[in-house]
């Protein structure tokens, strides 16, 4: 097995950065690539759409493009639910708050999967400055802001969260055609409205506050806020 690590330089922590560069092993093989996290995913996405080519070369992702990441995360939700419910013996079981720090909404996607499956967690979707997410919860604009803003967290300066397409999926009650007009209409023009009646959906779902993270560092009661 070969690995391929794929890095967007001068956006990623230093700590981050030496986590990827200094694994010392002759099968995997770290590149810096130029462009942001979402330029960075542009041409993987295109890679594993081309089925012949990934079949030919025997490809996986392990992010969250990749379903699997998506149903290990869904684990996750169901793990710390039992471990935070405070009780497991009521009917109905109580209902416990996940926030979710989110980037591209692979782990979001993963617990609106679980609601559906039963598990009664409410969801906040805690967004940076790049806070499509947030707009898209809070107004149903799901549209690009003029530039991806650098915040003190790197994993999370995101603009095109992919996986809002499979909540929207969800959502829609698997309305498939309906999905992908929405996403190829935000493809074509870096905006879309949501329709009223997915946009009332996602409200209950999930909460997206808009957190405080940019560089420099301006956060209030922060030991770095220069006040």
């Amino acid at each position: 097995i070969d690995i391929i690590v794929l890095l967007p330089k001068g956006h990623c922590t230093k700590i981050q950065e030496l986590q990827m560069t200094t694994v010392l092993r002759e099968n995997v093989h770290v590149f810096g690539v130029e462009g942001n996290s979402d330029e960075l995913d542009e041409p993987i996405k295109a890679v594993f759409a081309d089925v012949a080519f990934v079949k030919k070369h025997n490809l996986m992702s392990l992010n969250s493009i990749n379903w699997a990441r998506v149903l290990v995360q869904m684990a996750h939700h169901f793990f710390a639910y039992f471990r935070c419910a405070p009780s497991l013996d009521t009917c109905p079981l109580p209902p416990v708050e996940v926030v979710v720090p989110t980037g591209a909404a692979g782990n979001l996607a993963a617990g609106c999967i679980a609601q559906k499956m039963g598990l009664p967690i409410r969801l906040v979707a805690a967004v940076n400055h790049n806070d499509i997410i947030h707009r898209t919860v809070q107004q149903g604009d799901f549209s690009l802001s003029a530039a991806v803003e650098p915040t003190l967290a790197s994993a999370m300066d995101i603009q095109v969260p992919y996986n809002m397409e499979r909540i929207f999926w969800l959502l829609s009650g698997s309305d498939s055609q309906g999905t992908r007009t929405l996403m190829e209409q935000f493809e074509r023009t870096q905006s879309m409205s949501l329709p009223k009646e997915l946009h009332s959906k996602l409200s209950p779902v999930l909460s997206g506050p808009r957190l405080c993270s940019q560089v420099p560092r301006s956060c209030p009661g922060s030991r770095a806020d220069p006040r």
